[in-house]
């Protein structure tokens, strides 16, 4: 779904906002701003663009207080899917490397930008999801951005028919089996969301949304 407007203008405020909180205000960094909110909005994307950007700040803001350090959570989740392509296994390691260029390049003093470009490079790989639960930041930041498993049915819907929609050129059994098995792993865990609020807020829906898309996908024809 395109960005409206509006809430483009919504991002780059917000955006203009991180970078004055971390000394970084200028034509440069408004640049970088308008790139991302770009980089979000290109095709293929039908899911992880920038309306799904713009759902992950609003979570942050009410869960910025929580943080150890809001404004790295908050430029991990600006940078986390920033490069994007759906055949790609690299992706988080390329928007962790454009997040890393960024804040090292920044005009940060030396020190500070090595301490926050590291701490937003592993925000950002935790995304991936390949170790145990995440702890820290990282839990807000992977919460942040599960969150719409949680979402009522409908709006969970669009979101499973833009996750196909980016996989489109896969095979219809060969996507069933790929997503169901994504989905299964999910759901095998003891807990979805690490952290408190968003486990009591959502888990629930969450699994319930997510049983309903693999008994969909289980039962879809082959062809």
């Amino acid at each position: 779904m395109r960005l409206l407007p509006e809430h483009r203008q919504e991002l780059l405020a917000d955006w203009q906002r991180l970078c004055e909180r971390l000394g970084l205000a200028g034509r440069a960094c408004t640049g970088v701003g308008e790139s991302l909110v770009s980089a979000w909005s290109r095709w293929p994307r039908r899911y992880h663009d920038a309306n799904h950007l713009l759902a992950c700040i609003r979570h942050w803001r009410e869960f910025a207080p929580r943080c150890e350090d809001p404004d790295a959570v908050a430029l991990a989740l600006w940078f986390h899917d920033a490069v994007y392509w759906p055949w790609s296994k690299q992706n988080e390691r390329r928007s962790a490397d454009w997040a890393c260029r960024f804040i090292r390049h920044a005009g940060l003093p030396e020190e500070r930008a090595r301490e926050l470009a590291d701490k937003v490079d592993a925000l950002i790989m935790a995304t991936q999801h390949h170790s145990g639960p995440p702890a820290g930041d990282a839990a807000w930041v992977v919460d942040i951005d599960l969150a719409i498993l949680g979402q009522p049915p409908e709006v969970y819907d669009l979101f499973e028919a833009g996750v196909r929609s980016e996989y489109r050129w896969v095979p219809a059994a060969a996507y069933a089996d790929g997503r169901g098995r994504v989905l299964q792993s999910f759901l095998d865990r003891p807990h979805i969301y690490t952290t408190e609020p968003f486990r009591q807020r959502y888990e629930q829906a969450a699994r319930a949304n997510m049983e309903r898309a693999l008994t969909r996908l289980q039962a879809a024809p082959a062809g």
